[in-house]
């Protein structure tokens, strides 16, 4: 990030607490005048000691501390991507790197997914499809929303199947997890004005009636934990999984993950093994890479 997208990181994490520059400058301790150069982009000497204070003061995690060192470096996030040189055979070409990302994952036995920075559904297996069952009108309705592919959208969509794969107390405790892992995921991207679009849409209680409650919770809860991965766990149960995520991919157009889920019963390992059979090999392509919406 260069300075003036870093200010803009900052001036989103304050605004999510609904303080004032004033409020940050007291929780910091760092002067009034030199938060609002941090905002405006103007302070170009960052820190150690400043940077613990605004981390401190704006009450991140660990995973959350991490993400805002790295954006405070000032390098644009381009480049720290190595160049290629002149021979077009070595230039980046995202339409045959999807497709070769498509067919890895589409071998793949058990469920698999891959997001952007932004947590968009890039690509999916069909057994992926098939194991969570998404709701047709979910997936056909997507381009009526900037979340339309987004996994906040399925966590959070009233047409969704997934609050109803949990009980009430876990269905909260993994949305907030989910959540968690959002705003961490994301923490490089706010600057981007998709990123404002997207989290007012997630914001908009007659979209997401539950989503505000969960962001707000996130934001003011103590515990530090994040890397507790989403799992189901329901003992004799067909849907009992951990989902695990790699770094699949650095491009010109930010990271990619990769997500797998991986059984903790025998009778989800047994489904699993049936879905692939039935589905075979395939996968199929939600969001568009790159989106020009996004840079």
């Amino acid at each position: 990030m260069n300075r003036f997208e870093f200010g803009i990181l900052v001036s989103s994490l304050r605004e999510d607490l609904h303080w004032t520059q004033k409020d940050l400058s007291l929780k910091s301790g760092i002067n009034l005048s030199a938060i609002r150069n941090i905002e405006r982009g103007e302070r170009k000497l960052l820190t150690d000691n400043t940077l613990i204070k605004l981390a401190n003061g704006l009450h991140l995690t660990s995973v959350e501390r991490m993400e805002l060192m790295s954006a405070a470096s000032g390098v644009a996030e381009l480049e720290k991507f190595r160049m290629a040189d002149d021979d077009p055979n070595q230039q980046f070409d995202p339409k045959a790197f999807l497709k070769q990302a498509g067919e890895q994952i589409a071998r793949i036995k058990i469920p698999v997914l891959i997001t952007d920075q932004f947590c968009d559904i890039l690509l999916v297996n069909h057994s992926l499809i098939e194991f969570y069952g998404f709701p047709a009108e979910l997936v056909q309705s997507a381009g009526n929303f900037i979340s339309g592919f987004n996994t906040m959208r399925y966590i959070f969509d009233p047409l969704s199947n997934f609050p109803g794969t949990f009980s009430v107390d876990s269905y909260e405790k993994q949305a907030v997890l989910n959540v968690r892992y959002f705003r961490k995921r994301t923490m490089r991207v706010r600057s981007k004005p998709h990123f404002s679009k997207l989290l007012s849409e997630l914001l908009d209680v007659e979209k997401y009636p539950s989503f505000e409650r969960c962001w707000r919770k996130v934001l003011f809860e103590e515990s530090n934990a994040y890397s507790t991965p989403w799992s189901r766990e329901f003992p004799d149960s067909d849907f009992s999984f951990t989902m695990y995520e790699t770094l699949f991919a650095v491009t010109p157009f930010g990271e990619l993950y990769m997500h797998q889920i991986l059984p903790t019963t025998r009778q989800t390992a047994e489904r699993i093994n049936a879905i692939s059979k039935k589905v075979g090999e395939g996968y199929e392509q939600f969001a568009v890479f790159p989106d020009i919406r996004k840079q």
